[in-house]
């Protein structure tokens, strides 16, 4: 019964491989316009029939945009058609030669990249569920740079082997998130570019600061490692923009020197990356992931965490955002 029952996962394994294969092969071949259309077919199904998450992300809307139940709603609609059609986009990426890949992108503060490199301690860059977010590390990769993208794996091996190809195939590397501290101390030290998603639920462990105007667990990774290793961080986000050419754009690189490295120093610095993250969201709030329950956890689901400790005890060691 075991070997049965083992065999049939495997073999849905493989069928969820094969059929993610099939699906990114058609999205890099297919026009813009039928892309788009199969995004607005999707889309429909996913919010107006299923009622994916449709309540939280609608609900979230209204709290942190501080929009009307309508407004909230239309702003929803584009959103999963908007991720849909980035998901498109992205998934071709396996199947891009390096002269495509090269053309999608133009920039927009490159300088702020060049100067935190010039320093020889390596680079932190943080981007958040937005956009066109997996094509960023690959574009630098192609333009000369070493990057190294810190990854969840993913349940299914078929799968994460799939996305490990993608990501490797246009010169970036990757490591685990739970296991490559080593690969990621190594690669700084050889002035390497870090890449790290950093808008997510961290759950208890997390550093807890304020985003969009409530408290979100945030990793505790960035300020950590950019403390230890003296590597800068600087924020960027890939706008998608299907007339003219998507934008990479590259903000001002945040110093560690200027801050302390105690708690409060970490708490400080991760709160001013995610207040430029917040930033570009409010930018283009439909080009976010708004389907993950960001603000899933609370201060008081953590008593035991020195940064909820910090936030209940010692109130003015924080740096509001």
């Amino acid at each position: 019964m075991k070997f049965h029952s083992s065999l049939l996962k495997k073999l849905n394994y493989r069928l969820q491989a094969w059929l993610l294969d099939r699906l990114a092969r058609a999205c890099h071949s297919a026009s813009l316009k039928t892309r788009k259309k199969l995004a607005d077919l999707l889309s429909f199904i996913a919010f107006r029939i299923i009622k994916l998450r449709r309540s939280q992300v609608v609900e979230s809307m209204q709290k942190h945009l501080e929009l009307n139940l309508q407004q909230a709603e239309e702003l929803a609609r584009k959103t999963y058609a908007s991720f849909l059609l980035n998901a498109f986009s992205m998934a071709g990426l396996k199947f891009m030669s390096d002269e495509e890949l090269k053309k999608m992108l133009r920039v927009e503060g490159f300088e702020h990249l060049q100067n935190a490199l010039s320093r020889k301690k390596g680079v932190i860059i943080v981007s958040g569920h937005f956009g066109l977010w997996e094509l960023v590390p690959p574009w630098l990769a192609l333009n000369g740079n070493e990057v190294t993208v810190v990854v969840r794996r993913q349940n299914n091996p078929y799968v994460d082997q799939w996305f490990e190809e993608m990501r490797n195939r246009h010169g970036a590397r990757t490591t685990d998130s739970g296991f490559g501290i080593r690969e990621i101390l190594k690669s700084l030290r050889r002035g390497h570019i870090l890449a790290l998603m950093a808008d997510q639920d961290n759950g208890k462990q997390g550093i807890f600061i304020r985003f969009f105007n409530e408290w979100a667990s945030a990793p505790t990774g960035p300020a950590q490692i950019s403390l230890k290793t003296g590597a800068p961080i600087v924020p960027l986000a890939g706008f998608p923009d299907f007339q003219n050419g998507h934008l990479l754009k590259i903000f001002a690189p945040l110093y560690p020197e200027n801050y302390s490295e105690d708690l409060a120093g970490q708490q400080r610095l991760t709160s001013d990356y995610s207040r430029i993250i917040e930033k570009f969201i409010r930018q283009q709030p439909n080009n976010w992931f708004w389907l993950h329950r960001r603000w899933k956890t609370r201060p008081q689901d953590a008593p035991e965490n020195p940064w909820t400790q910090l936030i209940t005890g010692k109130q003015s060691n924080l740096h509001s955002a």
